[in-house]
């Protein structure tokens, strides 16, 4: 009887090292779909459209998804206007260019307050083909309103939908209005 509690012991012991193992190593090695923003400048007058490169990346995962659709978040105080050029285009299946309310504030920014959304997917499962990682899937056109004041304002990015058992991550861009 003693020997089968310590072999029972043993197991227990054994499983809750593998678990152990099992959700830190998923936890470490988290398959993720990441976007970050970049912008040449970080400087903008009222007036100005600047330009903010899109980002996409995958990290610890298969480069290849189901894609992707996400939320870009901006002050209306500031920004009259978003716009996406040189668009990727393979996969392309919405594009919400009329700008949104954040009521249920997405990126949990209570400075921005409207959004667009963008969207890619693929029903083989291969998105993206065409594009090198990380690349470019657009570039946001910011146009900022005629004697805004000066301040700093965030562009941030929110998923809307990612691949199925990927995480998302994402990097914002800080813009000053002078």
């Amino acid at each position: 009887m003693k020997r089968r509690i310590q072999y029972q012991n043993k197991f227990v012991t054994f499983i809750m090292i593998c678990a152990a193992i099992f959700f830190t190593s998923d936890t470490l090695m988290a398959k993720t779909q990441q976007v970050i923003l970049k912008s040449e400048t970080n400087v903008s007058f009222s007036g100005e459209t600047i330009a903010v490169k899109l980002l996409y990346d995958v990290k610890n995962g298969e480069k290849k998804t189901t894609g992707i659709g996400v939320r870009i978040h901006f002050n209306s105080k500031f920004i009259e206007n978003v716009s996406l050029t040189d668009v990727y285009g393979e996969g392309m299946i919405g594009q919400h260019y009329i700008p949104v309310p954040d009521d249920k504030n997405f990126d949990g920014d209570t400075n921005t307050d409207m959004y667009i959304v963008v969207a890619w997917a693929s029903v083989t499962r291969d998105w993206p083909i065409f594009l090198d990682m990380p690349g470019a899937l657009a570039t946001i056109q910011l146009k900022i309103k005629e004697n805004a004041p000066n301040a700093q304002t965030a562009i941030n990015v929110t998923s809307s939908s990612t691949a199925a058992h990927y995480k998302f991550e994402s990097q914002s861009v800080q813009i000053l209005i002078q």
